[in-house]
C-alpha cells in the first residue's frame, strides 16, 4: 500500500498498485496546471485509488476534449490526480506521494506539445502522444 496527500494534508489517499508506470507528461494541460515544463505521473487502475481522508474537499475540473477530470484539493489547490473513468485509469501526480520509494520515469509522453524552450536531455523513450497499451506494456517489461 502506498500513500499520498495534498500540500495541506487535508486530502489523503492510498493506492494499491505497483509504482512502475511512471512517465513525464509534457502536454499543455499538465504544463499549465503545474506551471512547469512537465509533470511526472504514475498511471494506475482507477479502482486501485482510495481517498482515505478529506473526500469532501476534493474538487475536479472536467477537460472535455480529454474526457478527463483533473482532481485537486479545494483548500490548498494541490492537483492530486487525473481521473480517466472511461479508461478506468488514474494518473497520480508523483510529487503528491508520501511513499519513500525511488521512482524513475520510463518515458516522456505528449512531447508534441512540450514547451519549446525545454530540451529533453536524457535517453528515455519519447512519445508524441500517450503510448498505446502495447507500447506501455513493452516499457513496463524493460
Amino acid at each position: 500500500m502506498h500513500q499520498g496527500s495534498c500540500l495541506c494534508g487535508s486530502i489523503k489517499y492510498e493506492i494499491e498498485s505497483d509504482l512502475k508506470a511512471v512517465v513525464n507528461c509534457h502536454c499543455g494541460f499538465c504544463s499549465k496546471a503545474h506551471g512547469a515544463a512537465f509533470t511526472t505521473l504514475l498511471f494506475i487502475p482507477l479502482a486501485n485509488l482510495t481517498i482515505t481522508e478529506g473526500k469532501e474537499l476534493l474538487k475536479s475540473y472536467h477537460v472535455e476534449n480529454l474526457n478527463a477530470d483533473r482532481c485537486f484539493c479545494s483548500k490548498c489547490g494541490t492537483r492530486l490526480y487525473n481521473s480517466l473513468s472511461s479508461l478506468g485509469r488514474a494518473n497520480i501526480v508523483v510529487a503528491t506521494l508520501t511513499t519513500d520509494e525511488i521512482l524513475r520515469p520510463l518515458a516522456h509522453v505528449n512531447t508534441e506539445s512540450k514547451c519549446t524552450w525545454f530540451q529533453i536531455n536524457d535517453d528515455l523513450p519519447q512519445f508524441l502522444s500517450s503510448p498505446s497499451p502495447d507500447e506501455f506494456k513493452e516499457l513496463l517489461s524493460n
